[in-house]
C-alpha cells in the first residue's frame, strides 16, 4: 500500500494516482496478495464487504478468514491466476467479525507491481450473500419442486411446443412401461399410439389453439383400465402464445368401476320401481274390479231383497217399514261409496274410453270433491294412450292435483295437453302461493320422487317452475310414440 500515491492523480498520466481514485470509491474490495493470500493493500470497500477496516486487513492471510471447506477453491484459483495470468473467478464464504459467514466473489490476476516489479495477485472482491441466498433458495424449491415431481402418484409429461416430450415423473414410466431414455425427446402422439395404442385421446393436437384444460376420460383398448387425463397449455408471458404444454394422468379404473356399479344398480332399482308401479297399477285394476263386481253385486242383491220385504211388512209394521227404508237408504250410500273406491283405486274409463277421458273425469271429480276451479285443455283429437303408458300420466296428473290441494292454496288449476309429431306435453298450472324453485333441484319428496320415476318409465321428462306468489307449473313431456 506504501508504493501507491497517498493522493489522487494529477494527470492523466499519474496511473497509480487513478488506480487509488477508482479503488476508494469502488463498492468492491479492490485488494493486492502476495502468492500465499496475504494482503498487501485492501480498499476501504473492505469494512462493508469484509466486515473489517482495511487497514487491519494488511498483513493478514485470506485464506485465515475463509470457511474451511471454500479453501481450497479459493488457492486453487489464485494458483492458476499465478500460473497463466488469465482472470479467474470462484466464490468462497468469508467469517465477518461477528461471527456470520458472507458469501464473497473473487476475480483474480497475476499483475507486476510497476515500483517493485514483483509479481503479485491483483483481486476483487464483492459480496454476493443476497444473491447466494436467493440461489440457495431458489435451489430448495427446485429441489422440493423435483422430489414432488418425482413422487407424484399421477403420470406428468412435460411437453414443448412441437410436442415432444422434454420431462417425465416416475410414475410414466410405470404406465407406459418404458425408461426415461426412450421417453424423452420423443413425440407423445407416437408414444400413445405406439405404447397404449391409441390415436390422440388426449387432445395434444386441439390444445394449441386453446388457452385452458383439457379433460376427458380414456378407457385402454381391451381393458378395464381407465385414465383422466388434463392437459394444460403453458402460456408465454403475453398470455397469448402456448409455449409448451403439461400432461397430468390419474389411473381411475377403480373409480370407473365403482360407477359403473352405481350405474348397474341404480338400473335395477329403476327397473325395480317400474316394475313395483305396473304390479301396484295391476293389483288396483285387480282390486277395483272386484270391489265393483263382487261387493257392487252383493249390494245390488241385498237392496233387491230388502225392497221386496218393504212391500210384504208395509201394510202391516210401520216401525218395521221405516227401518227397512233407512236399511235402503244405507245401501245406496254403500253402493255409492264402493263406486268411488273402485273408481279411485283405478277409473274404468282409463281402460274403456283411454287417457283423455279419464283426465276428464279427474278434472270433474277433483273439482267437485275441493272446490278448486279446474280447467281442462285437450286438442280436438288428442293422441290415444293406453296400458302402462296412459296408467303413468294419469298417475302423475292426479298426485299433481293431490300436491296442489294439499300445499298451494290455489282457487284454480288447469290441465293442458298440446302435442306434436314427436312428443305431448300434459302441463298441471295453478295459481296458488308458489315456492322457490332452485334450478336443477332433484326432487327431495316421495310424490315428486314418484312422479319423476314414472316420467323416466316411459321415456319422458318431469319439470318444475314455480316463484312465490305466483303458482306453480308442472310440465311433464314424453314421446308420442312408445318406445321413441
Amino acid at each position: 500500500m506504501d508504493d501507491l500515491p497517498s493522493r489522487a492523480a494529477s494527470s492523466p498520466g499519474d496511473h497509480a494516482g487513478l488506480y487509488r481514485l477508482l479503488a476508494d470509491n469502488a463498492r468492491e474490495v479492490i485488494c493486492r496478495h502476495s502468492f500465499d493470500l496475504t494482503f498487501l493493500y485492501a480498499s476501504p470497500a473492505a469494512l462493508w464487504v469484509l466486515g473489517y477496516p482495511a487497514e487491519r486487513l494488511t498483513g493478514q492471510r485470506l485464506d485465515d478468514l475463509v470457511h474451511p471447506d471454500d479453501l481450497a477453491g479459493l488457492v486453487s484459483n489464485f494458483a492458476m491466476a499465478g500460473d497463466g495470468g488469465d482472470s479467474t473467478s470462484t466464490t468462497f464464504r468469508v467469517k465477518a467479525p461477528d461471527g456470520s459467514w458472507r458469501w464473497c466473489e473473487a476475480h483474480s490476476r497475476k499483475c507486476a507491481n510497476p515500483n517493485s516489479g514483483e509479481e503479485e495477485i491483483h483481486a476483487s472482491i464483492r459480496d454476493i450473500s443476497r444473491y447466494k441466498q436467493i440461489e440457495i433458495a431458489i435451489e430448495r424449491v427446485a429441489k422440493e419442486w423435483r422430489s414432488t415431481f418425482d413422487s407424484a402418484q399421477d403420470a406428468i409429461i412435460m411437453l414443448d411446443r412441437q410436442a415432444r416430450v422434454i420431462r417425465v415423473n416416475l410414475a410414466t414410466t410405470r404406465l407406459l412401461d418404458a425408461e426415461f431414455a426412450d421417453l424423452l425427446g420423443q413425440p407423445l402422439k407416437l408414444l400413445v399410439r405406439d405404447r397404449l395404442q391409441l390415436d390422440d385421446p388426449f387432445g395434444i393436437d386441439e390444445t394449441w389453439s386453446r388457452t385452458g384444460p383439457i379433460r376427458r376420460d380414456v378407457q385402454l383398448p381391451d381393458s378395464e383400465r381407465w385414465l383422466r387425463s388434463t392437459l394444460d397449455p403453458v402460456m408465454a408471458s403475453d398470455g397469448k402464445q402456448v409455449t409448451g404444454a403439461i400432461l397430468f394422468l390419474s389411473d381411475i379404473s377403480k373409480e370407473k368401476q365403482a360407477e359403473n356399479r352405481l350405474r348397474e344398480t341404480l338400473d335395477h332399482v329403476r327397473k325395480l320401481s317400474s316394475h313395483l308401479h305396473n304390479a301396484r297399477e295391476e293389483e288396483r285394476k285387480s282390486i277395483a274390479r272386484e270391489v265393483h263386481d263382487e261387493l257392487g253385486h252383493a249390494l245390488t242383491a241385498l237392496k233387491m231383497d230388502i225392497t221386496w220385504l218393504v212391500r210384504k211388512v208395509a201394510e202391516h209394521d210401520a216401525d218395521l217399514f221405516e227401518r227397512a227404508q233407512g236399511m235402503n237408504q244405507l245401501i245406496d250410500q254403500t253402493i255409492s261409496t264402493v263406486r268411488r273406491i273402485s273408481t279411485a283405486l283405478h277409473p274404468p274409463v282409463l281402460d274403456d274410453l283411454g287417457l283423455d277421458a279419464a283426465l276428464d273425469w279427474l278434472a270433474r271429480d277433483y273439482q267437485d270433491r275441493t272446490d278448486i276451479k279446474t280447467h281442462l285443455e285437450l286438442p280436438e283429437h288428442p293422441e290415444q294412450i293406453r296400458s302402462s303408458r296412459a296408467s303413468a300420466v294419469f298417475r302423475i296428473v292426479q298426485e299433481a292435483l293431490t300436491n296442489v290441494a294439499r300445499h298451494a292454496r290455489a282457487t284454480q288449476v288447469g290441465i293442458h295437453w298440446s302435442q306434436d309429431d314427436h312428443h305431448i306435453e300434459v302441463s298441471v298450472v295453478d295459481n296458488g302461493q308458489g315456492f322457490e324453485a332452485r334450478p336443477h333441484r332433484k326432487p327431495s319428496g316421495f310424490g315428486l320422487l314418484s312422479m319423476s320415476e314414472r316420467a323416466r318409465d316411459i321415456g319422458g321428462e318431469l319439470e318444475l317452475e314455480s316463484q312465490p306468489g305466483q303458482g306453480t307449473r308442472l310440465r311433464l313431456t314424453f314421446p308420442r310414440k312408445s318406445g321413441a
